[in-house]
């Protein structure tokens, strides 16, 4: 009688790669996540940083948007943010006594950006190409003399 043949060699590697086609997408939207989280924390504190300044000058926006523009610079001069500089938008006081910094910047993510060979990468998340990460502070001024 034959023996029925029943190898079973390679099937672990056959599981790990149908394993890998779930997990590897998974760990590149956890990280573009992460970067997001983090730049848009760093929106935040910016412009938390902007309306404190803006509340001890009592409302006047004077050198406002250029200190906060200035908290993207290392201290070698580079961006701290990938792409274009941040844009630092004020509103005046209005008729509750109310202040707004607003601090908006496009999220470049790391994988939709081009390969070595100007094509684009084989794990593009185009949906997030057009992400703009905006955070607003709204601070109470100190009543107008």
């Amino acid at each position: 009688m034959k023996r029925l043949h029943t190898d079973q060699r390679g099937i672990a590697a056959v599981e790990m790669a149908l394993g890998m086609l779930m997990l590897i997408p998974l760990l590149l939207v956890l990280v573009e996540g992460s970067r997001a989280l983090l730049e848009y924390k760093q929106l935040q504190n910016a412009a938390m940083e902007g309306a404190r300044m803006l509340n001890r000058q009592n409302g006047d926006s004077t050198g406002v948007a250029d200190y906060v523009s200035s908290l993207f610079q290392g201290s070698d001069s580079s961006q701290t943010v990938d792409g274009a500089a941040p844009k630092v938008s004020i509103s005046p006081r209005d008729a509750n006594n109310n202040a707004t910094v607003q601090v908006d910047h496009a999220f470049t993510p790391f994988f939709a950006e081009s390969g070595s060979q100007g094509s684009t990468s084989a794990f593009t998340l185009s949906a997030l190409n057009n992400l703009t990460l905006s955070a607003k502070v709204v601070t109470a001024l100190p009543a107008a003399n």
